[in-house]
């Protein structure tokens, strides 16, 4: 299945709020959502397997919480999702 990044936004909301495609409860706007090559085997190799994994009409939503992209910047979520040939990602903290 190939998921499209308004679907990613969808998955979010069922995330923050319980409630796929509360368009007003997306963590995330479309345009700001990250299509990349790598894989969901990438992600955890980084970060590990501490995530929370929500099942959404989109498909396997992995949240990372109280995530650093490096030292001294503001932490947050990352938010990732299998796109079919790579993934979607979001990432809510200071990049």
């Amino acid at each position: 299945m190939t998921t499209s990044t308004k679907n990613f936004c969808d998955a979010t909301a069922e995330w923050n709020s319980g409630y796929f495609g509360d368009e007003s409860s997306w963590i995330c706007e479309p345009k700001n959502v990250v299509v990349s090559a790598e894989r969901i085997s990438d992600f955890t190799a980084a970060r590990g397997t501490a995530h929370e994994e929500i099942e959404t009409e989109a498909g396997l939503l992995l949240v990372w919480e109280n995530q650093q992209s490096r030292p001294g910047c503001r932490r947050g979520n990352l938010f990732v999702m299998d796109s079919g040939d790579g993934s979607l990602s979001y990432f809510d903290g200071e990049a």
